[in-house]
C-alpha cells in the first residue's frame, strides 16, 4: 500500500534593499562586503547577502510632468533624453516612458532604446492643469509587476513638488512600494516659482476690474498670486517624501543646467549602489521597518528604505 504523500507549500519574499554608502565628504564608498551590513526587520537582525548589482537588469519607469506649471520647464527637458540614455546604460536594462498631468498617459513598451522617443521626451505636448503625482506612481508600480521577478524596479519622478488632484493614497503608494521593492528617484521644480517666471514671458493681460468706492479701476496685478507662492511654500514636499520612503533619492532643479547635473549624480548613484538582499525571518503581514547600519563604520552615511511591505497569505 503506497503511503499517502503530504506536500508542504511555503512563501519566502525576497526583499531587496539598494544602499548608498558616502564619506562625510560625499565620496562614494565600493570597499564594503557583506559582512560590513547589519539590518534588522523590526529590530531583529537578518542574514542578508551582497548582490552585484550587475547581475540585476534594471526596468525603469521614467514619469515625466506634462501638466500644470511644467510647461514652464520644457526648456529643461529639451535635452532629457540623451540624460535617459546615460542613467539606465546598455541592455538588458528596459525603461518605459509616462508623461503625466491630472491623470498617466498612455506608456511608451519597454525598451532598452530610448532614443527612439527622442522627440516625445524632449518637446512633450502640454497637459492640463493637473499634476496627479500619486496616481502616476500607482500606474508606474502597475506598469513594474509585469516585468521579470529578478529585475531590479526604479522609478524616474521628474515633477513638481506638490500632488495636484490624485485620488491614491500615500498609504496605497506605501504598500505597492513595499510590495515591488521599488524604488523611487525624484527630480522636483518649484511650481511656484516656475509660474511667477512663466507669467514674465506670457503676453500681458488684464485682470478682472477692480471696485473701489464709486468706480472701476483696472487691475494690472493679480493680488492671489503672492498668496499662492506663499501656500504651495508652505505644502510638504510629497514628491521627495515618497522618494525618501521607497529608499530613494530626490533633488531639486531651476534650469536645464541643474536637471542635467542632477541626473548626473543620480546615474553615479544608481550604478554604485550595494544591492543588499534578504529573506524575512517574520512572516506578519503589514508594515516592516528596515534598518541598515554598517557593523565597522559608523563615520559613514547609510542611505537605505526604511521600510517594506509584507502581504498576508
Amino acid at each position: 500500500m503506497a503511503s499517502a504523500q503530504t506536500t508542504l507549500h511555503t512563501r519566502s519574499t525576497l526583499v531587496v534593499v539598494p544602499t548608498l554608502v558616502q564619506t562625510q565628504s560625499k565620496e562614494l564608498v565600493f570597499t564594503l562586503t557583506a559582512d560590513d551590513f547589519t539590518l534588522t526587520d523590526d529590530g531583529v537582525p537578518q542574514k542578508v547577502t551582497l548582490e552585484e548589482e550587475s547581475k540585476r537588469s534594471l526596468s525603469l519607469v521614467v514619469l515625466v510632468q506634462t501638466g500644470g506649471d511644467a510647461r514652464g520647464q520644457f526648456p529643461s527637458y529639451e535635452k532629457l533624453e540623451t540624460m535617459l540614455v546615460s542613467l539606465l546604460g546598455a541592455a538588458p536594462n528596459e525603461a518605459s516612458i509616462v508623461n503625466f498631468d491630472s491623470r498617466p498617459e498612455g506608456a511608451s513598451p519597454f525598451t532598452s532604446d530610448i532614443a527612439q522617443w527622442r522627440d516625445a521626451i524632449n518637446h512633450p505636448d502640454v497637459g492640463d492643469k493637473g499634476a496627479a503625482i500619486f496616481d502616476s506612481v500607482a500606474y508606474a508600480l502597475e506598469l513594474l509587476k509585469d516585468r521579470p521577478a529578478g529585475n531590479r524596479r526604479a522609478i524616474l519622478l521628474i515633477s513638481q513638488e506638490h500632488d495636484a488632484g490624485s485620488k491614491t493614497s500615500m498609504k496605497e503608494i506605501v504598500r505597492d512600494l513595499g510590495e515591488t521593492n521599488t524604488a523611487i528617484y525624484s527630480v522636483t521644480f518649484s511650481a511656484e516659482k516656475t509660474a511667477a517666471r512663466q507669467a514674465f514671458k506670457d503676453p500681458a493681460h488684464l485682470n478682472p476690474p477692480l471696485h473701489v468706492g464709486d468706480g472701476d479701476y483696472q487691475a494690472y496685478f493679480n493680488l492671489s498670486e503672492p498668496l499662492r507662492l506663499i501656500l504651495g511654500a508652505m505644502q510638504k514636499n510629497t514628491s521627495a517624501e515618497v522618494a525618501t520612503l521607497s529608499g530613494g533619492e530626490w533633488s531639486s532643479f531651476d534650469n536645464a543646467g541643474e536637471l542635467a547635473e542632477d541626473l548626473g549624480v543620480l546615474t553615479n548613484h544608481v550604478r554604485n549602489s550595494y544591492v543588499l538582499s534578504f529573506y524575512p525571518t517574520s512572516a506578519d503581514p503589514g508594515l516592516h521597518t528596515i534598518k541598515v547600519r554598517l557593523t565597522h563604520h559608523p563615520e559613514m552615511i547609510v542611505s537605505a528604505r526604511g521600510t517594506y511591505w509584507a502581504s498576508g497569505p
